[in-house]
């Protein structure tokens, strides 16, 4: 069925009585053959009627009858007898469509000056494309395992209350009923002290990073950040005007002194403690107390990201560095885009008191809220336990294929050493041997063959051995252990290859 043009003429009238010594039918039909050379009234698209178009432009009906008769006449519509007037499928050779003549020009390829900020985003080179949960994507969830018709049946159910709560323009820190949902959940699986009036319902991690840069820090001031580390937060903060100070790793965590050491000013730090990203250490707890001693006496803030602290199979769970915070300097940030699916785009952030009223200010500046109707599913689908019971399905399941990862992964002893795993969707490896093999390289093999792994040196210089030599990330959560097996396969030839 063809798509009708609609009242697409309008919006742009006014014009019709201003172009005096030309006939009205003459304007009218320049107007509408401009709309169709221009593009605006596609190929096939049906005209509104004779009577519309003598409303909308305000004319007598055979005026408009004239002008049609002759764009008939000159080929740019034609008539269907009992269906209407519709644009010409191929237009007169004099006009060719915009995008026709665009073709056969030559594009302006002018360097163009850009922000600093535009360029430090540019030197990001990790932009995420589209991306399914293969062997071994990192922090992807299986969309297999989401339960679909549930999530379909509260939305029909949300979309069709009554009232224009989701319709209408919502309040920038999010719905009252997700709001408390979040504080609840995160109170019971994470030990995080709050109430719903500190939560910020946002779109995803890095849109929390950036507005805790926006609210606490100034252009020019500096924050630590996790080397290696998770790249896109790092690109937020330069992107709001901080300088990222790169602070170690090792098996215990983000390296305090280090940080102390190279930004004792920093007015931010940007940590992953539960689960390290990439690394998959925990933050220990002297080094947690001294991060947070830190923060007290420089009154500076840390943004503490627990990506995936639902996941832990080994082990008492971990309390949040934030449970441990008394006097309001960690802002914990979480996400429903990696436990449940990456389209779904809410995430929040839980802020101390005293900063609340600036991140809603500072959300509201960025994008006014949150989609609505997405948000109110989400609550629902909390509150009526499918959030819980989902994480106990998906965390028995990522449970059997991290056993069967790294069982098979033993045939990969004498070229990897794997880090921990007891926790999240993903582990790293690094490369055995004494020289530095090509990580990058290897990933780019594998990926040639349908498996895709992470280089470990895109998420930053690493420093210390023995991640120095480069290594690979691999997500085990959306891999059967069928998948792992032959993913596993690729995998050796590519770092055999790069080896040789």
């Amino acid at each position: 069925m063809v798509k009708h043009a609609g009242s697409v003429f309008s919006v742009d009238v006014t014009g019709l009585q201003a172009q005096a010594g030309q006939p009205a039918y003459a304007r009218i039909c320049e107007r509408i053959r401009a709309a169709i050379v221009s593009g605006a009234l596609p190929p096939n698209a049906r005209l509104p009627s004779g009577r519309t178009l003598a409303q909308d432009f305000g004319v007598a009906r055979n005026t408009v009858d004239g002008a049609l008769d002759q764009l008939v006449a000159d080929g740019y519509i034609v008539r269907r007898r009992g269906a209407g007037s519709f644009v010409a499928a191929q237009l007169p050779e004099r006009d060719l469509m915009p995008s026709a003549r665009a073709a056969n020009a030559q594009p302006d390829t002018t360097p163009r000056r850009l922000s600093q900020r535009a360029q430090a985003l540019r030197a990001y080179p990790g932009h995420y494309a589209s991306a399914s949960a293969r062997a071994f994507t990192p922090s992807l969830p299986p969309i297999d395992l989401f339960p679909r018709d549930v999530w379909n049946r509260l939305l029909l159910r949300e979309a069709g209350k009554a009232g224009g709560d989701y319709w209408e323009y919502g309040a920038s820190n999010g719905l009252p009923a997700l709001r408390g949902a979040i504080a609840a959940h995160a109170s019971a699986m994470r030990a995080v002290r709050c109430s719903p009036e500190q939560v910020i319902v946002v779109t995803s991690t890095q849109q929390a990073v950036e507005l805790a840069g926006k609210v606490v820090a100034d252009a020019g001031d500096r924050a630590w950040c996790e080397t290696p580390g998770y790249q896109p937060v790092q690109h937020c903060l330069r992107a709001v005007g901080l300088q990222v100070v790169p602070v170690p790793v090792d098996e215990h965590g983000l390296d305090v002194a280090a940080g102390v050491a190279r930004a004792p000013d920093a007015r931010l730090a940007y940590v992953t403690p539960a689960h390290q990203y990439p690394l998959g250490c925990e933050m220990s707890l002297p080094r947690r107390e001294a991060l947070l001693a830190w923060a007290r006496q420089r009154d500076a803030y840390v943004i503490e990201d627990d990506y995936d602290g639902d996941y832990r199979y080994q082990g008492r769970p971990i309390a949040s560095l934030q449970g441990l915070d008394n006097t309001g300097r960690v802002i914990y940030v979480g996400s429903f885009n990696k436990i449940l699916f990456p389209g779904l785009r809410i995430a929040y952030a839980i802020v101390p008191e005293p900063l609340v009223a600036a991140f809603v200010d500072a959300k509201h500046s960025a994008d006014g809220h949150t989609a609505l109707l997405a948000q109110g599913v989400l609550a629902a689908f909390i509150h009526e336990g499918h959030l819980a019971r989902h994480l106990r399905k998906t965390r028995a399941i990522y449970d059997e294929r991290r056993l069967a990862f790294l069982e098979q992964a033993r045939a990969l002893d004498d070229v990897l050493e794997f880090g921990p795993a007891i926790a999240g969707m993903h582990v790293a490896a690094w490369f055995k041997g004494p020289t530095r093999i090509d990580d990058r390289a290897v990933a780019e093999a594998c990926a040639r063959d349908g498996v895709v792994v992470h280089p470990l040196s895109k998420y930053g210089d690493c420093e210390r051995p023995p991640y120095q030599h480069g290594g690979l990330v691999f997500g085990f959560a959306g891999a059967t252990p069928a998948r792992s097996r032959s993913g596993l396969q690729v995998v050796r030839r590519a770092i055999e290859a790069a080896g040789a």
